[in-house]
């Protein structure tokens, strides 16, 4: 294999084998299937969608984009592209020259940065084409796979690679950092690039998650976001939803201190079938505030049920729970909400693993499988996660669209898993966390318990066995 000597080289060897290109993604489709699995579990459908690099455009159509751009180096597989998919747009041009007055939900960059001659220039020229909330999907060749791929082309096994870098994915985040990008995950993808039955399974699913082993990985994955300047007001409100069964004793103080925060502030109640006057309190208060509605309804269904009622009712764009025990204090709710209404993240976990804790707050059994939990939660989404049982969480209201709950029945996991299924960036922000002012925990240690340790196992075959999609 050759290197990159100029900005010629990559697009006259890809000119070469335009003809042939979508025999090689053929003849290696498990490759390319894991891929595209990769690329659509992290972009909503109708949403715009810019592919640098898109070759004739088979991944940039899978994502059903309500506006498709696709931009190669070579003519010829735009060419192509054009011809299979007259619906979307695009562009014969070096990226880094390439201009046109759009910003994009979603970027791909496919194997991309192996084959341009300069990273940081694409990437100073890929900030125009990003709003705060942009998204870019990428994948890049392992370097260690440099000699294993010689082999293979010389047996005729796959593509021909042409002039390339091989870049670690350590030197990629080192460089987004020179442009003003964060990296959202970075992961690693096709320990076994060749479908082998039940091996390739497991070494593609458990394999890339076990440290030292997922490092021979063939494939490593990034999603990134622009990091904003000045961290501009994005001029979001907010809705807080504060989930109640049996807290006449707490509701009304939690209510008075929930700071106001953005445009406007909602809070909603939702009164899951309590026994006692939780709710005739709530009714009492909302002369006094018009911010405030109430949902109530009959019998207790649970947390789960509970913030999905006021999820769905919310008006703002960023969703905000708070227990109504006040363990963690109102008045921190600001540290979530900031985050998001300047584009730090796109979901923002509270955790109680930071300060000290107020006398009992926690109890030891609760506190050593809490951190048992993280430990299973931090395998399962790969991002660090210290905390995932704290009730206190933030998130865009456009993403929770996508999110699937119902299968935990407090709720705090279904909402951890689908925001990392979504490859959002989990934000840890440390609490204080107090004693309970008044009534009891509605938290059962074992009963409970077992409950997570369900919800654990159903987010690891959905997102640690993850079927490899055929397209």
């Amino acid at each position: 294999m050759s290197y990159i000597s100029d900005k010629e080289s990559a697009k006259h060897h890809f000119d070469s084998i335009a003809k042939d290109y979508d025999y090689w993604k053929e003849k290696n489709r498990y490759y390319h299937d894991v891929i595209k699995s990769f690329v659509l579990r992290n972009i909503r459908p109708q949403a715009k969608v810019l592919e640098i690099g898109c070759g004739t455009g088979a991944i940039l159509s899978a994502t059903n984009p309500s506006l498709g751009v696709g931009v190669d180096i070579s003519p010829g597989m735009i060419q192509i592209a054009k011809a299979k998919y007259p619906q979307y747009q695009f562009y014969s041009t070096p990226f880094e020259n390439f201009q046109l007055d759009e910003k994009f939900d979603y970027i791909i960059m496919i194997d991309v940065v192996d084959h341009v001659y300069d990273v940081i220039d694409v990437f100073k020229n890929i900030s125009r084409f990003c709003h705060p909330r942009t998204k870019i999907i990428l994948t890049t060749i392992n370097p260690w796979w440099d000699p294993i791929l010689d082999l293979m082309e010389k047996f005729h096994a796959k593509m021909p690679e042409g002039p390339h870098n091989f870049i670690e994915k350590r030197h990629i985040k080192n460089m987004m950092e020179l442009v003003d990008f964060r990296v959202n995950f970075s992961g690693y993808l096709l320990l076994f690039p060749k479908k082998i039955p039940i091996l390739s399974y497991l070494a593609n699913t458990v394999g890339i998650r076990t440290w030292l082993i997922n490092k021979f990985s063939s494939v490593q994955s990034l999603v990134i976001q622009p990091m904003v300047r000045n961290n501009p007001d994005l001029g979001y409100g907010a809705s807080v939803i504060i989930p109640c069964y049996n807290e006449e004793g707490n509701i009304a103080d939690a209510i008075r201190r929930v700071p106001p925060m953005g445009a406007r502030t909602e809070i909603i109640v939702v009164n899951d079938g309590s026994k006692d006057k939780t709710a005739d309190i709530v009714r009492g208060m909302q002369k006094d505030y018009p911010n405030l509605r109430l949902i109530d309804y009959s019998p207790n269904r649970g947390k789960g049920y509970a913030m999905q009622q006021g999820f769905a009712a919310a008006q703002e764009e960023i969703l905000m729970i708070l227990d109504a025990d006040m363990s963690v204090p109102p008045e921190e709710l600001l540290r979530f909400f900031e985050p998001l209404n300047h584009g730090k993240a796109e979901f923002v976990n509270g955790t109680r693993m930071v300060y000290p804790m107020e006398n009992q707050a926690m109890r030891t059994l609760n506190l050593f499988g809490n951190k048992l939990f993280s430990l299973m939660m931090t395998y399962i989404v790969q991002q660090n996660l210290s905390d995932t049982l704290c009730g206190t969480k933030a998130f865009y209201k456009s993403e929770y669209a996508y999110y699937k709950m119902g299968v935990d029945k407090w709720g705090d996991y279904d909402l951890l898993f689908s925001a990392a299924k979504r490859g959002n960036r989990i934000l840890e922000v440390p609490t204080h966390y107090k004693t309970r002012v008044s009534g009891e925990s509605k938290m059962k240690t074992l009963r409970h318990g077992i409950h997570l340790l369900k919800a654990c196992i159903k987010g690891f075959k959905e997102i640690v066995f993850i079927p490899i999609q055929k397209y």
